[in-house]
């Protein structure tokens, strides 16, 4: 089952941010943009649940830029915890993403996804997404 996420999810939505991202976030900040994010109508976070465990994250981010002259949304992050991969649960968000897209008029649904990360580019091609941007990224910190 697929739910927006709430205020208690916060711990199992920081554990699987911390896996996807393969590191560990301060508690403290993860929870002031959590609960910012959670609060703005423009930040969308689902969970995914298989017996009532938090298996899956995705946010979602609408924003209207200029170059495209029209509403258009960004999957930051999407996770399914390793054990419970192949229960096409990557594939309902996405499907989610899109109901929701249609619903609110987004031109197109954008993500990132790094370069060593081959098994969820061949997802997302196999879900719609198309390869059609280079990301460039210049670390500050």
């Amino acid at each position: 089952m697929i739910r927006k996420a709430k205020d208690s999810d916060l711990e199992f939505v920081k554990l699987l941010v911390e896996e996807l991202e393969e590191q560990k976030f301060e508690l403290e900040i993860f929870k002031e943009i959590y609960f910012k994010n959670l609060v703005n109508n423009e930040v969308h976070y689902f969970v995914a649940e298989v017996n009532n465990e938090i298996v899956g994250f995705m946010s979602i981010f609408e924003s209207m830029p200029l170059h495209h002259c029209h509403k258009l949304a960004e999957i930051q992050e999407l996770i399914i915890s390793v054990k419970h991969r192949g229960l096409s649960i990557g594939k309902e968000f996405i499907e989610l993403a899109t109901k929701l897209g249609q619903e609110k008029g987004w031109l197109q649904i954008e993500l990132s996804s790094h370069m060593k990360r081959l098994k969820a580019h061949s997802f997302y091609m196999r879900n719609g997404f198309n390869r059609r941007h280079f990301k460039f990224v210049k670390m500050l910190k």
